[in-house]
């Protein structure tokens, strides 16, 4: 087939135009061999860019285009949709970044413009190495699995359930609700936590197509996303399993405490009245803040980062949440005397901040300070420690409310394991990317939501299992077919030595060894084309389709000349 490249030159507004010579980009473009046009146009992505465009690859005949302008992050999706709307294959057209690479970051306009020539030209020596690839649609489940019936886990279900998708949500516990169960109320607003999930629950309690799993685990999860086996088990002697599929699956499954056991300077577990935040809230839940000996505290210490050192990160609500402690304790006993022995205050944004300053007020004390050490003086407990001048000082009082370091429940390494995703610092489940994806993850289809991805309160919670639903909702749309990965890896078998190695590097699991050819297979569905296996690769079988090494040294070698 002749080959009718069309090139086509975006002003970007002024700021390629501005820095580049575009003219000269043109001219020294258009004599090349099979470059049926050359031209420019002030914005190719805007209504009129694209049009433009679609009438040019119409008019020329076109076969493959070329287009010198931004990011392919910013438009290349879009210009491969005019592609396809004109009647091209979208893989058929390379797009050249000569803003970000060229006009952004060189000032001398003579270079930026040798350096925008050659990027194109590169762009125009790989294309005519593509091939075209075709899109593929599979059946997609809309049901999905909530591992976790605390509040990330009811809010996920709330959202996602409707008549056309059902939702499994399963609890290892006896009972839904989670940790809020035993909030008082809930910072910074002070609304009621224990009403506010007791409502949730009735609320799924009711919904008819939120199918409740109390005392189970997840023992397999098996496939990708539309298509997820799943199989529950019941923690009963019985045993019983439960085997369903789904599209997507949800990881609410929360955080616990540090043991503060293993750090003995704080007094936990050696004597009475020492409590972790936990107790403490279960006992003001209980409508009496009292001692071992049923009497009121006349004064109390929160010890905040209880195990921080320990586990190396700054666990963020743990300032606030014993902000609130200070109104309980104030609420119930306002001539208590309260102390809060910190080292760093994590006070972040504008609620918060008033937050902390409307708890300030009589006999509330701030210290801080380092090298926390209670111990037992007569009938008191005795916070001894060094203050900011390294000076050491001591306050005696009636309880002591430890502040321990969140992390990862025990059974995080075992659901990353069934669902095939990493984990991050601390242990707990590593999302995608922290800016663009934080709820999704290195599984297309699980996503993470509230403390199991790290500390958070209730709010931020919330918001995240919103963002969560939102992805699943606008992806995995009942009646509609999903389009998987089109440049996904592919294996020669002419050429696979049957080394495994590509198994062991695959972060998405889509690679399989059939033991009977003795070679490596890849699964389009679940391939993401991330180039893991290529790289790794000892005898060269691996490639991925538009990034195969012929395309790429086509490429580098116009580059670099």
């Amino acid at each position: 087939m002749e080959r009718k490249i069309g090139v086509y030159i975006c002003e970007c507004g002024p700021n390629i135009a501005e820095k580049v010579d575009i003219d000269k980009v043109i001219d020294a473009v258009s004599s090349i061999d099979g470059v049926a046009v050359a031209e420019k146009f002030k914005l190719l992505c805007s209504s009129d860019g694209k049009k433009f465009l679609t009438d040019q690859i119409k008019k020329q005949g076109l076969t493959h285009l070329v287009i010198s302008a931004c990011s392919p992050k910013d438009h290349e999706k879009t210009f491969m949709e005019v592609c396809e709307n004109a009647g091209i294959n979208p893989y058929l057209f390379q797009l050249a970044n000569i803003r970000e690479q060229c006009a952004w970051v060189t000032e001398d306009k003579a270079e930026a413009t040798k350096k925008a020539i050659r990027l194109t030209k590169a762009a125009i020596k790989r294309v005519r190495y593509h091939t075209s690839l075709e899109k593929k649609e599979i059946e997609g489940i809309p049901d999905v699995l909530v591992i976790g019936g605390g509040i990330a886990g009811i809010e996920a279900s709330l959202q996602l359930v409707s008549s056309d998708r059902k939702i499994y949500l399963v609890e290892k516990t006896s009972s839904l609700g989670g940790l809020i169960t035993n909030f008082e109320k809930i910072y910074p607003g002070m609304g009621s936590g224990s009403s506010i999930i007791k409502q949730k629950i009735q609320d799924v309690n009711k919904k008819e197509n939120i199918k409740v799993f109390l005392n189970s685990e997840v023992e397999e999860v098996i496939g990708f996303f539309g298509n997820f086996e799943v199989k529950i088990k019941k923690i009963t002697e019985e045993g019983e399993i439960a085997e369903f599929n789904v599209g997507a699956v949800v990881l609410a499954t929360g955080s616990t405490l540090f043991d503060p056991k293993k750090t003995p300077q704080y007094g936990y577990g050696k004597f009475d009245d020492v409590l972790t935040s936990l107790e403490f809230e279960k006992m003001n839940l209980s409508g009496e803040i009292s001692l071992k000996t049923g009497k009121p505290p006349k004064s109390a210490a929160i010890v905040h980062c209880v195990g921080r050192n320990e586990k190396g990160y700054c666990s963020e609500i743990c300032c606030m949440y014993s902000l609130k402690f200070v109104r309980y304790l104030k609420d119930k006993l306002p001539n208590i005397k309260v102390s809060n022995f910190y080292s760093d205050l994590c006070i972040p944004g504008k609620s918060h901040q008033k937050f902390y300053e409307q708890t300030k007020g009589n006999n509330v004390n701030f210290v801080r300070s380092s090298e926390i050490e209670i111990t037992k003086k007569g009938e008191k407990l005795d916070i001894n420690y060094k203050d900011e001048t390294g000076g050491k000082n001591n306050i005696p009082v009636d309880m002591v409310i430890l502040a321990p370091a969140i992390e990862p429940t025990s059974d995080a390494p075992k659901l990353a394991e069934i669902t095939s995703i990493s984990q991050g610092n601390g242990g707990f489940f590593a999302e995608e990317h922290e800016k663009i994806n934080p709820v999704s993850t290195s599984t297309e289809g699980v996503y993470i939501v509230g403390s199991d991805q790290g500390p958070k309160d209730i709010p931020a919670t919330m918001i995240q299992a919103e963002a969560a639903t939102g992805k699943i909702l606008s992806s995995l749309i009942p009646g509609r077919k999903i389009e998987p990965e089109v440049k996904t890896s592919q294996i020669s078998e002419s050429l696979c030595i049957g080394c495994k190695l590509c198994l062991s590097v695959c972060s998405y699991g889509a690679i399989t060894f059939d033991e009977t050819k003795k070679i490596s297979v890849v699964n389009e569905v679940i391939c993401r084309g991330c180039g893991n296996c290529v790289a790794a690769c000892p005898s060269g079988a691996a490639s991925i389709k538009h990034f195969n090494f012929n395309q790429l040294y086509q490429e580098i070698m116009e580059a670099v000349q």
